[in-house]
């Protein structure tokens, strides 16, 4: 599935793992985060999610050279980039809401 030159599968690949880093961060940012400050995190943190998407995104462009699974990686990641700026930047809402 993952070495296969299809705009789809780059773009449901690049989701799968955005939702997977994300999950993750929204339950371990805040112990970690507390580690070092004495405050909850903000929505900012939520950005680290985009790092495993945009590392896969490079796997397709360069190393594997698919140039369709690429676009469908870099379609994914853009729009999740605007969707957290539309929707969660600055914002008084947190997605951190679970107290640890």
């Amino acid at each position: 599935m993952w070495k296969h030159d299809n705009f789809f599968i780059g773009a449901f690949s690049t989701m799968i793992i955005s939702l997977v880093a994300a999950f993750l961060i929204i339950l371990l940012g805040p112990w970690f985060y507390r580690l070092f400050s004495d405050y909850m995190p903000q929505n900012k943190l939520l950005l680290l999610a985009f790092i495993p998407a945009i590392i896969l995104m490079r796997y397709y462009l360069r190393k594997l050279r698919f140039e369709k699974s690429g676009m469908g990686s870099v379609a994914v990641v853009f729009l999740l980039i605007v969707l957290y700026f539309v929707f969660l930047d600055r914002k008084p809402f947190s997605v951190f809401f679970i107290n640890l």
